[in-house]
Formats: C-alpha cells, structure tokens, sequence
C-alpha cells in the first residue's frame, strides 16, 4: 500500500474523531434546560378538611397533589416556593428550580392528626406569604411573582379573617385553587386517609363532622390578591392556567441545545471503518514480519 493512502488515511481518523467530538447536526430543538422569569409560591391548606371525601371520591389532598405536579410539568424553569398552614405554618421549600425536588416535597404533604389544633383560618399563613414574598421582590425584582393558593376556604377558629389586599401590590400573577363541595363530605380519621378506622365524629353534634368548600372565601382571597379563582373538581386543565401567568422563557447559557438532526452517528461510522481499516494494515504488517522471520529462525537451529 502507496505511502500516501496510509498518510491519507490517517488523516482522515484524526478528521473524523474530531468531528464526532464536535457532535456535528443541522436543524434545532428546545434546550434540554431553559429559565423562566417567574417564581412560583405555592400555598398548601393542610389542615384535615383538605381529607374530606369530595374530590373524585377520594381526599381533596390527592386533587390538589395531582394539580400541582402538572403544574410543575407546565411550568417548566421556574422557581418554585412551597408553603403549608395548618396549627403551624411552614416553609417546607425555600425557591428553587429543582422542579425533582418541588415534586418530592407536594408527593410527601402530610395533613394534621384529626385532633391537632383548635380550628384554623384560612388567613394564617399571611404573614408568612408577606416576608417570602417581600424577600423575593428584593432579591429578584426582575422575576414576576405568582401566587397559587390552594385550599377549601373553610375557616372553623374564632375571629375575623384579615384581607390578603396587602400582598396584591407584591403579586404579578396567580390563582386560587379550589377543593370540595358544597354539600361536603365525611373526614377519615386515619392517617393514611383511609376509611379502615372510620371517620372523624364531631362530638357536639353527634355524628361523623362533614367539611364543606367556601368558596366564597376563597372567591374574596383571589379577589383581594387580584388574581383568579378556579374550582377544582377533576384532573387537567393546570396548561391552561400556567398560560394565563405568561412566563417567559431564555435559554440556559449553561446547557447546550442538541441538533434535532444529530450527524455524530454518521461520522462515527466512519472513524469506525477508518479505524479497522488501519488495524487491518497492522496486523498484516505483523503477520509478514512474523513470517519473514521464520526461515531465519530455523536457518539459526
């Protein structure tokens, strides 16, 4: 074989490993990681009424759990916050992108024991909401804040409830999630949630205690955050509502957007022949030189 072939085709691995290095492809197809502008506080009602039997035939909880994960699906790059209330209010996520780690908190959410606490209202995390959402705007006043609100509006503790108007001038967008009806429903009074030990018994009046959605409190909370208010009482339709956010998106500097027509295979290939073809010579070469010897070697027995 010529010189010049053996140079050529040296030549022409070195080409083809860089160019499988280089990833080469034509056309474009979304970054595998892009940014949002917007940061999500999601708001959680956890007292007990959120297990009430009403939504689809099984716990509120599970709704409001099925909605926010499509959210998280719909809102993809965003930052997100998770608030819950009950007896206490807990930040049980500070904001973060990490959309594996905002699924893990909502999927493990668990409601009050059936006796914790004397009542709620629906106003409890309020102060709570100011301070994340106050540091938010300082931090990052670029960033459009959105509030999601998800509860029954049923308030069963004493006092008036205090207007969420304050945080209007804080909130760019948002929506008030709804759970249960108006004829409302039995609570399990296990942890689980389900029926295996009966259902919570409301002692004064002497039969299982029903709770029942409010909603037009929690038609006032929207109205007061200057946001909208939906009813929630089968699964879909949270694209819909992520849309009315009108998040924009950027793609991550940090994340390359692959070729939606990857030619890496193809050159790979090629350094695949290149390359055997080069062993091929080798071995040739080797097995001649073996065999040339081979005569001296009995000559020098």
């Amino acid at each position: 074989m010529s010189t010049a072939l053996v140079l050529a085709r040296r030549i022409g691995i070195v080409v083809a490993l860089v160019l499988v290095l280089l990833q080469p492809g034509f056309g474009t197809r979304a970054a595998p990681s892009q940014l949002s502008d917007i940061e999500v506080l999601v708001v959680v009602d956890r007292t007990r009424s959120m297990a009430a039997l009403d939504y689809q035939g099984g716990p509120r909880v599970y709704g409001a759990q099925r909605d926010l994960e499509e959210l998280a699906d719909a809102l993809p790059g965003a930052r997100f916050a998770f608030l819950t209330y009950g007896t206490d209010v807990e930040l049980e996520l500070p904001f973060t992108s990490d959309a594996t780690t905002f699924r893990a908190a909502i999927e493990t959410l668990r409601l009050e024991g059936p006796f914790d606490g004397s009542g709620s209202r629906a106003d409890r995390p309020l102060e709570a909401m100011r301070d994340i959402l106050e540091r938010a705007d300082e931090q990052h006043p670029d960033r459009q804040r959105v509030v999601v609100f998800v509860g029954d509006g049923e308030n069963t503790a004493d006092g008036e409830q205090a207007s969420f108007a304050e945080l209007e001038d804080l909130v760019d967008a948002g929506v008030v999630l709804g759970y249960g009806t108006e004829e409302g429903a039995k609570m399990p009074e296990s942890d689980d949630l389900s029926t295996d030990d009966g259902y919570i018994y409301d002692q004064e009046r002497g039969e299982d205690a029903v709770s029942r959605i409010d909603e037009d409190n929690l038609r006032s909370i929207a109205s007061e955050l200057g946001i909208d208010y939906a009813h929630r009482t089968e699964p879909g339709g949270m694209t819909a509502i992520a849309d009315d956010f009108e998040a924009s998106y950027t793609l991550d500097e940090g994340a390359d957007a692959p070729a939606k027509h990857d030619l890496t295979w193809l050159f790979g290939l090629v350094l695949l022949g290149l390359v055997l073809l080069e062993l091929r010579t080798w071995w040739r070469a080797l097995w001649t030189a073996h065999h040339s010897l081979a005569p001296a070697r009995n000559e020098a027995a």
